[in-house]
């Protein structure tokens, strides 16, 4: 299967770079996948699990924080403002920020705090998510 350069970096570090068969990250309207020889594009990032498939078939997901994606010419660049490999996530303390986030949300106090409760509550469930998944394969 043709493959295509990658080069994934969260915000203070290098997670992956190298050739890839898929990658497949989350957007606002749901999941979106980019094969070698996609078109060029720019789009926006949003918390969630992130896919990849490299060239030598290895299967990783990392949960993402916002970010954005650039394809142009059979490579792509993807910079989000955080990522987290399934192992290195806690459920409880996932749990636990969703519960804080959910709360924050329901005081209604003023729009720019719903919508850092949102954000937070975005993150919680990518990182939820993200490990359940993990924790299903192995």
């Amino acid at each position: 299967m043709a493959s295509f350069y990658a080069e994934i970096r969260e915000a203070d570090s290098p997670y992956f770079e190298g050739e890839l068969i898929s990658l497949r990250f989350p957007t606002i309207d749901g999941d979106y996948g980019i094969l070698a020889g996609h078109r060029k594009m720019i789009a926006p990032i949003v918390p969630g699990v992130l896919h990849i498939e490299t060239a030598s078939g290895e299967k990783k997901i990392a949960s993402v924080g916002t970010g954005f994606i650039k394809v142009d010419k059979n490579s792509v660049l993807v910079l989000v403002d955080s990522l987290e490999r399934p192992e290195e996530i806690d459920l409880n303390r996932a749990k636990l920020t969703e519960e804080k986030a959910l709360a924050g949300m329901l005081l209604k106090q003023n729009i720019r705090e719903y919508k850092l409760a949102e954000i937070s509550m975005a993150r919680a469930m990518s990182r939820y998510k993200t490990r359940k998944e993990f924790d299903s394969k192995g």
